[in-house]
């Protein structure tokens, strides 16, 4: 990514290019699958199928009182969700009708290898106030869901994207075995009633081809529309008639990110251990010779052994600017500035930061872009993991990212911290560098 041709943009339009204008913060949490692969007694609506992930996500992120009682403001539950109408007694009435639902549980795992418990309502306690909610969770799943074994990441924001009950539950139901790039088969009839409730509509889904093309087909159109998820259904039958269905999973473009040979993955490691994150790593080791990204790896390790010089304060904002710059070659790397004054280093006078404060601010309204188009390219995971990190730093509430949709002020206080944490404060070559290809765009 080239940070020139983003310079001029920059400059006369600061602040204009919105990190999440067109998509919401990546908001995931654990969801153990023992509660996920569920089968309700009763059907749920989409309404109700949200507020359940709603509920477990604020369950594991806020600790209970001391009677084991959680709260949340209906505001929140409304934005968790995505509820935007002011329908407030629809919200309530759906909540409430989820506190008597029996599920039973952990449906994937052989019948010989599930818990001692079988079946039980998730939430048995609901308190509902004018303002807020209050709930218990069932005592049988509560360690499980707050310290789960095996999960899956369900992202509240791609939940909120769904307008049909069954494509959420098919959708949270394939990003379990995302990785695996298939799920497991299981008998159709037990998969109807995982996705519509045990007794929803017995007699119009009796037959198979009407289950198919009334709720497969156009939850699969769905979950490839809005998701992060492409799937395809395969069928395997007993003479004519289907007998068992599986998902076919890969994330979207996850052919990119196949790394096959064990140099490719002892250099990824490498790499995430020198700060980078997983997802970048991955990049790179698709845009740059292995050769060049180890012998740049060699060239930041003896910069970082160098005690002459400053030392190093992000080891990975260095090895980028010394990747981007080339300044590590295969065949011989070459020494190390003398003085410490390297890329990204930050070296420089008081007085001469003085006199570059303008300079120094275009280039960093660059350099907030170059970011912005860092975070888009990252997985989820990696996404959450730096909001985490820029939430524990930021003093003012104001400005943190909450999961949500946010503010126009809050975008660009993440960017800057994010380029500041990538590549970290400019250098006098990098400013030079900055300044001289400003000049030649205005000659």
């Amino acid at each position: 990514m080239s940070t020139s041709s983003t310079q001029r943009e920059l400059v006369s339009l600061p602040g204009q290019i919105s990190l999440f204008a067109h998509r919401e913060v990546p908001d995931p949490f654990r969801k153990a699958v023992e509660i996920l692969h569920n089968k309700p007694k009763a059907p749920l609506t989409l309404l109700q199928r949200k507020l359940f992930n709603a509920l477990v996500k604020h369950a594991i992120e806020k600790p209970a009182d001391d009677r084991g009682w959680w709260s949340i403001t209906l505001r929140s539950l409304q934005t968790d969700v995505g509820f935007d109408s002011n329908n407030r007694e629809y919200l309530k009435e759906s909540a409430r009708a989820l506190m008597s639902i029996v599920f039973e549980w952990d449906q994937m795992a052989p019948q010989t290898k599930r818990g001692a418990w079988k079946a039980s309502v998730m939430f048995p306690e609901v308190e509902l106030h004018p303002d807020q909610m209050k709930f218990q969770v069932s005592s049988h799943l509560r360690e499980i869901m707050l310290k789960p074994d095996i999960y899956a990441m369900i992202d509240m924001s791609i939940v909120r994207r769904f307008r049909r009950g069954p494509s959420l539950a098919i959708w949270e139901f394939c990003v379990r075995y995302e990785k695996i790039g298939r799920s497991g088969e299981i008998e159709w009839r037990v998969f109807r009633d995982m996705v519509l409730g045990e007794t929803a509509d017995s007699k119009t889904y009796q037959e198979y081809k009407h289950f198919k093309s009334k709720v497969l087909n156009t939850s699969i159109a769905e979950i490839n529309a809005e998701s992060n998820l492409t799937v395809a259904l395969v069928e395997t039958k007993i003479g004519r008639s289907v007998a068992t269905i599986r998902f076919d999973i890969a994330r979207k473009h996850v052919e990119n990110e196949v790394i096959e040979s064990g140099a490719d993955l002892e250099l990824l490691g490498e790499l995430i251990k020198l700060g980078v994150m997983q997802s970048e790593a991955k990049k790179l080791l698709r845009q740059y010779p292995a050769e060049q990204l180890r012998a740049t790896l060699d060239y930041t390790r003896r910069r970082q052994g160098d005690k002459r010089g400053e030392k190093l304060g992000n080891p990975a904002a260095y090895f980028r600017h010394a990747l981007a710059n080339g300044y590590a070659t295969v065949d011989a790397a070459p020494a190390v500035p003398s003085g410490g004054a390297a890329p990204g280093s930050g070296v420089e006078s008081q007085g001469a930061r003085a006199k570059k404060v303008d300079l120094r601010e275009a280039f960093m309204q660059a350099q907030s872009t170059e970011a912005e188009g860092y975070f888009k390219e990252l997985d989820a995971t990696d996404q959450a993991l730096l909001i985490e990190r820029y939430n524990a730093q930021q003093s003012l509430a104001a400005l943190r990212l909450n999961g949500k949709r946010v503010s126009k002020t809050s975008e660009i206080a993440f960017k800057r911290w994010l380029a500041m944490d990538l590549w970290g404060e400019p250098g006098p070559e990098q400013l030079l560098e900055f300044a001289q290809s400003m000049l030649a765009r205005q000659t």
